[in-house]
């Protein structure tokens, strides 16, 4: 067996790996022999043991390009047209402007965060390829795509920052309103309705904020879901234990 020349030959389990190289099956059973049971130990074990740059260089650009249509296609299209409100009339367009608002936030400070990920990944594979290597030459080309990436999405958020601080505002101002007037609550039912205007409010700023992060996440999760396949670059097939698979690049 594979698995047996690789026991006798090394003591090192990363050299034991990375000899049975894409064998899955003789991989995940010297996990199940050495007691590595965590998927993520497990995964980790496999990357580290990996010996190329990409899993499959012949599908990369083809990958590489799909990913940067599904980022550009999220971050146009991600916060708006929403259907927030729809019973409200004239007063949804106000309340549909705030839930954009803050799923503009989210898709963008999310837009960003994978182009940063994704450039860095780049440049350490490309640091790990063999000189003159093709794995070199694409992920060259593709970490110069993804700092451009990186400089177009420097764009302002806004959104949340913007909502909470208006909703901060508001309260504080009332309240030197109320000091400079000299406004007192001499009847308990005036303290009571406050409260409960106070009330309303908090919970009407909670279902924005709710709704914008919902309408987010569904576009981050359709977006993500259409490029499932590009997965870049990956290590190889991932290694799981029989009754516990390790989580897929976007199994997140």
């Amino acid at each position: 067996m594979r698995r047996e020349g690789a026991d006798r030959a090394y003591d090192n389990p990363i050299e034991r790996i990375q000899l049975l190289g894409g064998d899955d099956d003789a991989i995940a059973a010297f996990l199940d022999d050495i007691e590595v049971s965590s998927p993520r130990e497990r995964e980790m074990l496999a990357e580290i043991a990996r010996t190329t740059a990409l899993a499959r260089p012949e599908r990369f650009e083809q990958d590489h390009g799909r990913v940067l249509v599904s980022l550009e296609s999220l971050r146009r299209h991600g916060y708006h047209g929403s259907r927030a409100a729809a019973s409200l009339g004239h007063v949804r367009t106000i309340v549909r402007f705030l839930v954009e608002l803050v799923a503009r936030y989210v898709v963008v400070s999310h837009v960003k965060n994978v182009v940063v990920n994704l450039r860095n990944l780049y440049w350490i594979r490309e640091m790990q390829a063999t000189e003159g290597s093709r794995e070199l030459e694409l992920l060259q080309v593709a970490r110069q795509d993804a700092q451009a990436l990186v400089e177009i999405t420097k764009s302002r958020e806004l959104g949340v920052p913007t909502f909470v601080l208006g909703g901060i505002l508001l309260p504080l101002t009332l309240t030197v309103w109320r000091l400079a007037s000299g406004f007192t609550y001499d009847h308990w039912w005036v303290a009571v309705l406050v409260g409960l205007v106070g009330v309303l409010v908090g919970l009407g700023a909670s279902w924005v904020i709710l709704r914008g992060a919902a309408l987010a996440s569904r576009r981050r999760r359709r977006t993500r879901d259409s490029c499932t396949r590009a997965r870049a670059p990956r290590s190889g097939r991932r290694p799981h234990r029989r009754a516990a698979p390790v989580r897929g690049w976007c199994g997140r």
